[in-house]
């Protein structure tokens, strides 16, 4: 603690004291890099490079950045700094060691996002200028491709009210993404006849009587698919269509009328009105935030054929 204390009232002093030569911050810098003292030495650093673009102190404050993680947060703004002096060195002067620094930092994301593209076309620069007969005189330096975010994909838990059993797919880029869901109440019950809303089977049984109990189920059914829209950091809005299928089962015992005690048969029959089954079109709409470093959440409606509403839940795993 005592020792934080006296670096924070060092940085003050250092940075009061304009008009000091620019040669003493280096050396107490390298003296205290010597000692593997690299907070106190990125304080004299950063008063320098925000002076001039010594590419000596680029050098050392490159080597902190490397070898130190954990101060990495404070030396974002310097790092940017060395950058735009390396970059600006390499194309107006084609200097080697601006180049040769300036790949590191691509390929290491410092003070730039990470762009293996611009350190491969940084890498044919410093070639050509090492072999300048089979160098192009006066090549122009192309401005590479937009630097394309890989897709990241993600895979989780998803539910609903009607089906609370599903599993989500999928992938985002830099503005939009892809999905794709199923969802179910794991119910494979069968049937062997069809009954309307008031419960009276299709067709009847022949000789046989009937008598509904308790007990109904229903088996459901939800696929989708569609697009994931990034809103803003860390929160996508996504809307998708698929299809569902929703049947509602009744179960009914099948009675004997000429037998007084007999061993009564137990049926299923699928009721046949629209609220209770259906099939066709499945509409989703859904919001997903990051709630951790690689865990989203997400929270929506489904709309099943027009039918019928749920709500529904998911979390997901980015990989």
């Amino acid at each position: 603690m005592k020792r934080n204390c006296i670096i924070f009232l060092l940085s003050f002093t250092v940075f009061a004291a304009t008009g000091q030569d620019v040669r003493e911050y280096i050396a107490k810098g390298d003296e205290a890099m010597e000692n593997l003292d690299y907070i106190l030495a990125k304080v004299y650093y950063d008063e320098v490079i925000f002076l001039q673009c010594n590419k000596h102190v680029i050098k050392q404050l490159t080597t902190i950045w490397l070898a130190d993680e954990s101060i990495r947060a404070d030396m974002t703004d310097v790092m940017k700094r060395c950058h735009t002096c390396l970059d600006n060195d390499a194309k107006s002067l084609r200097d080697t060691a601006s180049i040769n620094l300036l790949i590191i930092y691509y390929m290491h994301g410092i003070g730039t996002n990470k762009n293996e593209a611009m350190a491969e076309s940084w890498s044919q620069v410093l070639e050509d200028i090492h072999n300048p007969h089979i160098a192009v005189p006066g090549p122009n330096i192309k401005k590479p491709p937009r630097n394309r975010q890989p897709m990241q994909f993600f895979a989780g838990y998803s539910a609903s009210l009607l089906a609370p059993f599903g599993l989500t797919v999928g992938g985002t880029g830099r503005t939009a993404g892809w999905y794709l869901r199923v969802r179910s109440n794991l119910s494979f019950q069968g049937h062997t006849a069809e009954c309307n809303a008031d419960g009276i089977i299709s067709g009847g049984l022949g000789d046989y009587y009937y008598e509904p109990l308790e007990g109904g189920k229903v088996k459901t059914f939800i696929g989708t698919g569609g697009l994931m829209v990034k809103a803003a950091r860390s929160f996508y809005i996504s809307a998708g269509v698929g299809y569902c299928s929703r049947e509602k089962l009744e179960k009914f015992r099948k009675i004997d009328p000429v037998q007084a005690e007999p061993p009564l048969e137990e049926f299923w029959a699928k009721r046949t009105d629209k609220k209770s089954t259906f099939s066709g079109v499945a509409l989703d709409l859904d919001g997903t935030i990051g709630i951790g470093k690689k865990v989203y959440g997400s929270a929506g409606v489904s709309i099943l054929n027009f039918e019928s509403y749920s709500a529904n839940v998911g979390i997901y795993v980015f990989f």
